[in-house]
């Protein structure tokens, strides 16, 4: 069974105070050493994992590198190195691009929690209708765009790591060798960013989940904040103030956020989702 590894690139920690991190290292496949990604290297004597990938430098939804997955008669697993520890009741978001522009090529997320037991793991039911095995989670269609895959699930009792996998697939028997190319995976544990210290007294921040471009953030104060932006990858997308109260947030597109939010010298953190 794969080792556990328990430390994520920590660059977020140098941002604002270690909220949603990236517990994925190398999920935007900006490393490569011998053709091969770190941390997604093939699984030996295994034809199915990690298998049959290239770096692509050319198809990208952002960074300088994806990686392109060939499809071929039998499914191929794309799968993280490493089973990720996670913490029972604590929500996490998996996320991650694909791109799926081939006729000879679909995938679907196949991931699980798993639990420890000794030196053996078992995958959990709880959460195959969104992690596998559901509709939800039903083969890609062809699509000149990047398309963005995002559930968030909660850790169940028994969870003590979860499995991040993804699958490429033929697009019919006879229809093999079509590439599917996937760009920014990342596992974020959203409960640890909810928790982080929140200065502000009476901060609030309304409406969440947003589904429209105006988000109000007020305290007892009432007075100006700075506001910073996060995605779940820890990119700042915005970095504005609030006039009234209020910020625009029409350049958001639908997904988990964090905000780090500054009023005369304290900081706090909130999790935005956008609809």
């Amino acid at each position: 069974m794969k080792k556990l590894y328990t430390l994520s690139i920590a660059l977020l920690s140098a941002v604002f105070m270690n909220a949603q991190e990236n517990l994925l290292e190398n999920g935007g496949f900006e490393v490569w050493t011998d053709g091969v990604p770190q941390n997604f290297e093939p699984f030996t004597g295994s034809v199915s994992i990690n298998n049959f990938v290239s770096q692509e430098t050319t198809i990208v939804h952002e960074g300088t590198s994806s990686l392109r997955h060939q499809s071929q008669t039998s499914t191929q697993y794309l799968e993280y190195d490493f089973l990720i520890d996670v913490t029972p009741g604590d929500e996490y978001t998996m996320s991650y691009w694909y791109l799926d522009n081939d006729a000879n090529a679909k995938t679907r997320i196949w991931s699980s929690w798993m639990q420890q037991v000794d030196s053996d793991y078992n995958v959990l039911d709880a959460d195959a209708d969104i992690l596998r095995n559901a509709e939800n989670t039903s083969y890609s269609v062809d699509n000149p765009q990047w398309i963005q895959k995002m559930v968030t699930v909660t850790a169940p009792a028994e969870a003590t790591h979860f499995r991040y996998q993804v699958r490429t697939y033929r697009e019919a028997p006879g229809s093999e060798g079509g590439f599917i190319y996937y760009d920014a995976m990342s596992f974020v544990n959203n409960s640890v960013a909810s928790v982080k210290q929140n200065e502000i007294s009476g901060l609030t921040v309304y409406p969440n989940p947003l589904s429209g471009n105006t988000l109000t953030i007020a305290s007892d104060s009432n007075v100006e904040k700075t506001v910073a932006v996060y995605d779940v990858l820890g990119k700042q997308v915005l970095n504005t103030k609030t006039v009234n109260g209020t910020i625009n947030a029409q350049g958001l597109t639908a997904g988990v956020y964090i905000l780090k939010i500054t009023e005369e010298g304290k900081t706090a953190t909130k999790k935005l989702v956008v609809k």
